[in-house]
């Protein structure tokens, strides 16, 4: 959609740059208008100053000085006009050229082009010129031009006249050079027409521009709803694969990212045109993927680096717990051998890996109920089989058959036991981790539990802990060790948590008689203990399904204190109302 945004963006800003060069260019030709009137005119009155100058100069003054009236017929003077008529002819523009001479305070005609030719005999040399323009009085001192049009009765003409001096300086007659109006508008008309052409061929070409561009934009928008749609149906494929679509770009150090991965982590989709900082998604990455995320990126920056990558990457949700996404991805643009953008996938492979978890928590546990069974059984079979032996050569009723079939029946009784470790301990991991209410198992310890002598004391209000439901059992479990060790001088347990830097320690203790610094670690192995031996290694398995650790910490002769601790991620504290 950006994309083709910008496309018409461009394209519209092309179209109005076309309109206001259009509307530029018809108010040129217009102003060009009567500028170009005014050079057809001023060129005109150029030609007519350089005709006159030219034609001045190629007469005769002591010739034209000595015409008389009555010398029309003479030879010398049909010569004269042959050779004006010859001069006109080569300038096709001039309408008329013709001498004139002063005759007291008026001018009179010695010569004209047009005299003897289209039915022009009359009596010319001595004729007053009575619409003599002003300018052509001024002529005989200068060369002189009429720059407006004036009629006589030859018709509209505008007009230029030059001196026609002799040897001495003395001007004995002047040229005058007629141009008529026709012709001038003529030459005004043909720049205009030249203009309106200009204009209307540049108007043409910038409508088919305009056109052209228009279609252009028709066949864009028709092919951007193709390829839309194409996106569409491939993010509908992607949703449905619970996928999502990154880009990185490598320039900017950015990503676009699609809805499938914020769909994983349950947190708003800002959009595919929103761009992403990397130090932003950094902060998404479990602190112990972080450095493995970061190797992957640094992978796709490194023009040497792998074609493809992928792997499996912890983000925290919305919600604060962390889901595991496949991140895959390759470089899909170069400038040279400089990668310069990445491309790939995230897929939410959260569940599978619970299940990758929970088998390699059963096979695991597999392993160790197998290693107990196998090991405690054939234990107490062997004193089974040892005692039935004895007890058959032992005298009936003595006090050695006795012996020996209190022996029987303790291997029977650690078999029952045995058993019943096994039944608890094939639930471990059955069950998905989910997070605890510490506060509520504790009361319901409370409630079954109850001691007058010792006080029970919770401090745990708020606290959840993601563990397998079996911590349930754990928990009672630990409870009902400390009551049993405790001792008489015991006064109270209590339940209590503290968060350190970011890790959550659950505190269980009380003021007994504590356990040696020496057994510390001895009591969480299994065969240690009064009874089955399986307590405290029983609790520690549980709490190890989900990462959760224990370790006694109390001292010796002041009281026990079992911690249990829990990693970011594993505990929250909501606030109580």
């Amino acid at each position: 959609m950006a994309i083709r945004n910008g496309i018409y963006t461009k394209l519209s800003l092309i179209v109005v740059i076309l309109l206001f060069f259009l509307i530029i260019q018809v108010v040129g030709i217009f102003a060009m208008y009567d500028e170009s009137k005014r050079s057809a005119l001023q060129s005109s009155w150029h030609e007519m100053e350089n005709l006159a100058t030219l034609i001045a100069s190629q007469m005769d003054p002591d010739a034209l000085a000595e015409i008389k009236e009555g010398d029309e017929n003479t030879t010398r003077y049909k010569k004269m006009i042959a050779d004006l008529w010859e001069m006109q002819n080569k300038h096709s523009d001039i309408r008329f050229v013709y001498t004139l001479t002063r005759k007291g305070d008026k001018l009179a005609f010695l010569t004209d082009s047009e005299y003897g030719h289209n039915d022009f005999t009359e009596p010319l040399i001595g004729y007053i010129y009575e619409d003599a323009p002003p300018e052509a009085f001024a002529g005989f001192e200068k060369v002189s031009l009429r720059k407006t049009y004036y009629s006589d009765e030859w018709g509209t003409y505008m007009s230029a006249f030059a001196p026609i001096k002799n040897s001495t300086g003395y001007t004995v007659a002047i040229v005058g050079v007629d141009i008529s109006q026709e012709v001038i508008e003529n030459r005004m008309r043909s720049v205009v027409n030249t203009g309106y052409l200009i204009l209307i061929a540049t108007t043409i070409i910038s409508l088919l521009l305009i056109m052209l561009i228009i279609y252009g934009i028709r066949i864009i928008s028709s092919y951007q709803k193709k390829l839309e749609k194409s996106e569409h149906d491939i993010q509908m494929a992607l949703d449905i694969a619970e996928e999502g679509i990154w880009e990185y770009d490598m320039r900017e150090d950015s990503l676009h990212i699609g809805g499938g991965f914020w769909k994983s982590l349950g947190r708003d989709n800002p959009g595919w045109d929103h761009s992403i900082s990397i130090d932003k998604v950094f902060s998404y990455i479990h602190p112990d993927d972080l450095e493995k995320f970061k190797a992957m990126i640094q992978d796709i920056r490194n023009e040497s680096g792998p074609d493809r990558i992928m792997s499996p990457i912890r983000f925290r949700a919305k919600d604060g717990t962390y889901r595991w996404l496949r991140v895959t991805g390759k470089v899909v643009s170069w400038e040279g051998n400089v990668p310069l953008k990445g491309m790939g996938t995230t897929v939410d492979i959260t569940d599978i890996r619970q299940y990758q978890e929970d088998i390699e928590r059963m096979y695991e546990k597999l392993i160790i109920f197998d290693s107990i069974t196998r090991h405690d059984i054939a234990n107490k079979n062997s004193i089974i089989s040892l005692a039935s032996e004895e007890l058959a050569l032992s005298e009936p009723g003595s006090d050695e058959q006795k012996k020996w079939l209190s022996e029987i029946m303790k291997a029977s009784d650690g078999i029952s036991a045995q058993i019943r470790f096994a039944s608890s301990y094939q639930s471990l991991g059955s069950g998905k981790p989910r997070w605890k209410d510490i506060d509520e198992i504790i009361t319901s310890l409370m409630e079954e539990e109850h001691q007058q002598v010792i006080s029970i004391i919770n401090e745990c209000q708020g606290l959840f802990l993601y563990a397998d439901p079996l911590i349930n059992r754990a928990l009672y479990n630990l409870f009902e060790n400390t009551l049993r060790h405790a001792g008489l001088d015991t006064t109270y347990i209590r339940f209590w948590y503290r968060i350190e830097d970011g890790t959550c320690i659950l505190s269980i203790e009380d003021d007994g008689r504590g356990v040696p610094e020496s057994r510390k670690e001895d009591i969480f192995k299994r065969g240690v203990g009064e009874n089955t031996g399986l307590g405290l290694y029983l609790i520690r398995e549980i709490l190890r399904i989900t990462g959760l650790t224990i370790r006694e910490t109390g001292e010796f002769g002041q009281g026990a204190r079992f911690e249990i601790t829990a990693k970011s991620g594993l505990f929250r504290v909501e606030q109580q109302s």
